[in-house]
């Protein structure tokens, strides 16, 4: 059991949204046990801050500007190779399984939805400055429904990998039928299936996640 009144965590926030930003500072500046130290707004100024400051906790958003210094599963895997013995709290509006599975897989502490009430990150500052690992609600409960749908009895198909790597990369569903020399009805079908083996609804989550797990490789 954490003695709460003994803890003195110090904490560095970062999102690029400002109304986000001032609303997630003034929650935690008042709460005794939690210093907000500083607050950045993009991830260049969160490296720059954590190059001058010691810190307990980070809590960031995933999706984040930052020039060079990227988002996503990019941004997240560069904060924990630079700052391994910091807390990752993160924000995330990405309630996809296979985001949410990544994101997990580089030792983050805590993952937090960013419609999520702020006593979640305040939940999730103290769980993990104790140590411990924490989801919010809201997220186990998206995770959950989608998980339910999801076809867990198969990997990818070769074939299923190939059409998502094409359509990542950039191709329709109408170009990869001709490069495939396939019927794009057949294409469609197996994009679909990959789609639903990665817990992905969206086009435009396909094609975040394709680009997270590309930049994470680099």
């Amino acid at each position: 059991m954490v003695n709460m009144r003994r803890l003195n965590i110090n904490v560095v926030i970062a999102d690029d949204t400002p109304l986000i930003l001032d609303g997630l500072k003034c929650a935690l500046n008042s709460i005794p046990t939690i210093n907000v130290l500083a607050s950045c707004e993009s991830s260049a100024e969160l490296f720059s801050t954590l190059s001058d400051i010691s810190c307990d906790v980070v809590v960031t958003n995933y999706s984040i500007r930052g020039g060079e210094s990227g988002d996503g599963l990019s941004y997240i895997s560069r904060l924990r190779r630079l700052h391994p013995n910091v807390k990752l709290v993160v924000l995330t509006r990405y309630k996809q399984p296979a985001i949410i599975k990544s994101v997990l897989a580089l030792g983050v502490s805590a993952i937090v939805g960013r419609h999520d009430d702020a006593t979640e990150v305040i939940t999730a500052i103290h769980v993990s400055a104790s140590g411990g690992e924490y989801i919010s609600p809201r997220v186990r409960l998206a995770l959950a429904c989608l998980q339910s749908s999801i076809d867990r009895s198969q990997p990818l198909s070769a074939r299923e990998t190939e059409v998502m790597r094409l359509y990542i990369s950039g191709l329709t569903v109408g170009e990869i039928a001709v490069l495939l020399k396939k019927g794009k009805q057949t294409i469609s079908c197996q994009k679909m299936s990959a789609m639903r083996k990665l817990g992905i609804k969206s086009n435009v989550d396909l094609i975040k996640y394709g680009n997270d797990i590309s930049h994470s490789q680099h």
